[in-house]
């Protein structure tokens, strides 16, 4: 299977660049470290560059492709493979939820995510996957540079914003590998990372990471509203429980119960830091 990949032309509206290097296919299999008792989900298989890898490697494979061509070519060169299915369809509509519980996943025996993801979804997809961790155990996705630097960068870096806190609170980052643009076709314009994210389990929130759905979200939405602004004079304007700004002297009281600075820029404040505030936030 690996001496026959599909050759179809990538649609511009889905924006796919497909992996061509085969070394670096090699290379992303090997640091997914695939085993016979896993369940795997894939997003955007494209020419199968990956899927043929790990077809057979594991107890079930499941593809989401949005492009129709593809999962009929995908279909035909996989036939052979029982424990993989392709499923058409569009990732940002799905129930992930569902799929993933399909896979077979539990809590016991949650499921992995391999992914070369198109640019434009990559931020949106991770999210989303990051908020079925309850049965995901890890993500090994491709995506563009920039967005690599931002999941992983640590506090007071230009890259570091609300995506590096709301990756890092949930999960264990580490990037593996850079390929150049002439690794994909189309080429792109633009470098890509392999980004691993182990995720945490929500017993491992419970003794410091845990937030409530949303929560998090809101917090650094308004901390990061204003980059060059101080922590206290962003926090001011966070919404209370009555959708009213908590204002200056509430925020301080938060901040300082936090153990920060007020005076420290949003950019500044690690992960601990807005965990703290948000337990802190809870309280008031």
């Amino acid at each position: 299977m690996r001496d026959a990949p599909i050759r179809l032309r990538a649609p511009r509206r889905w924006g796919q660049n497909f992996l061509v290097n085969q070394g670096a296919a090699d290379t992303i299999v090997i640091a997914f470290r695939p085993l016979p008792s896993d369940l795997v989900l894939e997003i955007g298989p494209g020419r199968a560059a990956l899927t043929r890898r790990l077809a057979g490697r594991v107890s079930k494979l499941v593809a989401v492709e949005i492009d129709s061509a593809l999962v009929a070519a995908l279909r035909e060169e996989l036939r052979a493979a029982p424990s993989v299915e392709i499923v058409e369809a569009d990732v940002l509509e799905l129930d992930l939820r569902s799929l993933i519980e399909g896979l077979g996943a539990t809590a016991e025996r949650r499921a992995r995510v391999i992914a070369n993801l198109p640019y434009s979804i990559a931020t949106t997809v991770i999210l989303r996957l990051i908020e079925e961790r309850a049965l995901l155990s890890d993500l090994l996705v491709l995506v563009q540079r920039e967005v690599a630097e931002r999941i992983a960068s640590p506090p007071g870096h230009k890259a570091y914003g609300g995506l590096s806190v709301l990756c890092q609170a949930r999960a264990h980052v580490e990037t593996l590998l850079r390929l150049r643009p002439g690794s994909f076709r189309p080429v792109p314009k633009v470098e890509s990372v392999l980004v691993r994210l182990r995720l945490r389990t929500h017993e491992d929130e419970a003794a410091g990471t845990a937030v409530a759905p949303g929560a998090l979200e809101a917090l650094l939405r308004t901390a990061f509203a204003q980059r060059r602004k101080t922590l206290l004079n962003n926090l001011a304007h966070l919404p209370g429980s009555r959708g009213v700004p908590i204002g200056a002297r509430t925020a301080a009281v938060l901040i300082q119960r936090a153990g920060l600075d007020p005076g420290a820029r949003p950019e500044d404040v690690p992960v601990h830091g807005f965990l703290a505030l948000l337990r802190h936030l809870e309280a008031l």
